[in-house]
């Protein structure tokens, strides 16, 4: 018999459907459209737009199996906590370090997104700085990045105090800009330039999936308030799969506007493409080109602000989770006497943050967060089909995944197979991250912590002792 599935204690739910949507919406709505179409655009041409459908469908099934495990588990660490349940600790050092990691990889790419619409907007008043640190010469992209990162780690630090209702306008606000900026960039859209659609070749929509999956990184923190949202067994997986239809649709309408206005060679390099469009949009259609270049810089701001801050928060818990679940020093999950946040947590992930800054690669970067996190799903499709093979006790989810065991196991599958479509050095990094995760476990881990997951009860009842406890994060 499997063990009772570990849940926290029961929190109010007082988030409806909107509000869940937001906070799907808003993490996902980040660099990956604010910054990458430039880059995206040139290493596929318009089929990046279907690159971009075909990363939202990936991650739909990875939406339905945690939608199914969010209902059954709501706790502490999210995807991770589900892994480690299900397939212990060995995996869930795997999928806790890919996660933290892959979040830390993210919130460098959006902090340096944020520095680079934050150095447009500067264009205008100042030079744009430069630093040089011996051999490195730091960029004005990286340099607000580096900025914003420290701001961000900061306010974490001092506080995690809920911002519903800013977020919720935030998104709203974004939703607005980038609706007006595609109706108007429809109208001066040439459709000429989207010929050839696939100038690359149909050889380059999977590698641009995985140039663009980091975009669609933000669907799972939803998870980690499923305890407190209404009606969880239906606004819980509309949230989730809603969200990633609505930045999938938006995303490819965006690429195609942008493609259809200014060929691909001319915004190759640039990583305010979306605002450099605008420009052009409103300087034909108004003659003011500066309102449209403002009006999608702010929309950059805000869009790497939220998702920079959101990804700092959800990696800094990740990392607080398994300090409790001694998968890494129990230091980590000790709370500030002061500030009541995982301090610790929060700095180590801050100084791996300003640390892959330095890096200053978008593509790079995009890509390596892209790849840990697509471990992390394909596992997590893994810990669903453990959970429900092995009939674990208290394994009573909400929302359970149409078309089972089809969905999970194409979740794993695409989420797996992906990876094989990244640059060698990302695939080696995947490599090496799970072999050195795996060290970790046998080197400091299992002596720790005992394996009682679902998966480890299923093959040795009689040798594992059932933990009872419930968690009170």
């Amino acid at each position: 018999m499997a063990p009772p599935v570990q849940t926290e204690t029961q929190l109010e739910r007082t988030l409806g459907l909107t509000a869940a949507l937001m906070i799907g919406i808003g993490t996902m709505i980040g660099a990956g459209i604010f910054v990458l179409p430039g880059p995206a655009a040139a290493a596929a041409g318009p089929a990046i737009a279907l690159s971009f459908v075909v990363g939202g469908v990936i991650a739909l099934f990875t939406a339905l199996t945690a939608s199914e495990l969010a209902t059954a588990m709501p706790a502490a660490g999210g995807s991770y906590h589900f892994i480690n349940q299900g397939l212990g600790p060995a995996f869930g050092a795997i999928a806790g370090f890919g996660n933290w990691l892959g979040l830390a990889f993210a919130s460098a790419f959006y902090v340096i997104g944020f520095g680079s619409y934050l150095g447009l907007l500067l264009e205008a008043v100042v030079a744009p700085p430069t630093l040089t640190l011996g051999p490195v010469v730091l960029s004005e992209a990286q340099l607000g990045g580096l900025a914003a990162g420290v701001i961000f780690v900061a306010v974490n630090y001092v506080s995690t105090k809920g911002t519903g209702d800013l977020q919720n306008v935030i998104v709203i606000g974004l939703l607005g800009i980038l609706a007006v900026f595609g109706v108007l960039g429809a109208i001066e859209a040439d459709v000429s330039t989207l010929r050839p659609f696939t100038p690359e070749g149909w050889g380059a929509v999977l590698p641009g999936t995985a140039l663009v999956f980091v975009s669609y990184l933000g669907f799972v923190k939803i998870t980690t308030v499923a305890g407190e949202i209404k009606e969880p067994e239906r606004n819980l997986p509309l949230a989730i799969v809603g969200s990633v239809v609505v930045v999938t649709v938006l995303y490819a309408i965006v690429m195609v506007v942008v493609l259809g206005v200014v060929d691909r060679g001319d915004i190759a390099d640039s990583e305010t493409a979306v605002a450099d469009v605008a420009g052009l949009v409103f300087g034909e259609l108004f003659g003011v080109a500066a309102v449209g270049v403002g009006l999608l810089t702010l929309a950059g701001l805000l869009a790497t602000a939220s998702s920079a801050n959101a990804s700092i928060l959800a990696a800094s818990r990740i990392n607080y989770a398994m300090g409790r679940d001694r998968i890494v020093s129990p230091r980590l999950s000790e709370v500030n006497d002061r500030f009541k946040t995982p301090g610790r947590a929060i700095l180590l992930t801050g100084a791996f943050i300003l640390l892959f800054v330095l890096v200053g690669d978008v593509a790079i970067l995009a890509k390596s967060a892209a790849v840990l996190h697509l471990v992390v799903y394909g596992l997590l499709n893994v810990a669903l089909i453990v959970f429900r093979e092995t009939d674990a006790v208290g394994y009573e989810p909400a929302f359970e995944v149409p078309l089972y065991p089809w969905v999970p196991i194409a979740g794993a599958v695409t989420s797996f197979g992906l990876i094989a479509f990244m640059d060698p050095i990302e695939i080696v990094l995947a490599v090496g991250f799970v072999v050195v995760s795996l060290l970790w476990y046998f080197a400091y881990v299992r002596s720790r912590t005992q394996d009682d997951s679902a998966l480890a009860v299923h093959r040795a009842p009689e040798s594992v002792e059932v933990r009872l406890d419930v968690e009170d994060d």
